[in-house]
């Protein structure tokens, strides 16, 4: 299967997602208005894989990290109601569906965070990936939600990560 068969495979993805997942994971703190533990219940509840535990603070901020069977990483740094940094990054494997399924995970990821725009934003990325997968991609974004999104690819690890942070 090629990577244009998996763009568009996620494309219609997508058409799902914005009909039958939750938008929002918002709490009332600083930061980026999430709450942890209303976050870590929404992803674990679409990756039954996942199972969060705190990891060494980074910069005197609580670090929660899972990963998953298939090697994703979620990580989320800050406060429980302040998180500052929220991460998903994703290597690509040899296996078709299991970089399918990742890719999946990475949309509502990228709709959960960012709403319609956000998904719309991650599908325009993975259309760019999509035409020269072998050319590095970063490409920033900022959202009306006061977050900041980015997308990086890494051809020679072959590493896809999408992060989030306050603006």
């Amino acid at each position: 299967m090629s990577l244009a068969v998996i763009v568009r495979n996620n494309f219609l993805v997508a058409v799902l997602l914005t009909c039958f997942l939750p938008a929002h994971a918002q709490g009332s703190g600083a930061g980026m208005r999430l709450n942890r533990d209303v976050l870590i219940k929404r992803l674990t509840e679409a990756d039954k894989d996942l199972v969060f535990k705190q990891d060494t603070d980074i910069s005197l901020l609580p670090n929660f990290v899972a990963v998953d069977a298939n090697g994703s990483r979620a990580q989320l740094i800050g406060k429980p109601d302040e998180l500052m940094i929220v991460k998903w990054t994703y290597v690509f494997t040899a296996d078709e569906k299991v970089n399918l399924a990742e890719l999946q995970k990475l949309a509502w990821f990228a709709n959960t965070l960012g709403d319609q725009e956000g998904l719309d934003w991650f599908f325009a990325q993975l259309a760019e990936l999509g035409k020269d997968y072998k050319k590095p991609l970063s490409e920033i974004k900022m959202f009306d939600s006061k977050r900041k999104g980015e997308i990086s690819y890494s051809p020679k690890e072959k590493v896809l990560t999408m992060t989030f942070t306050p603006w």
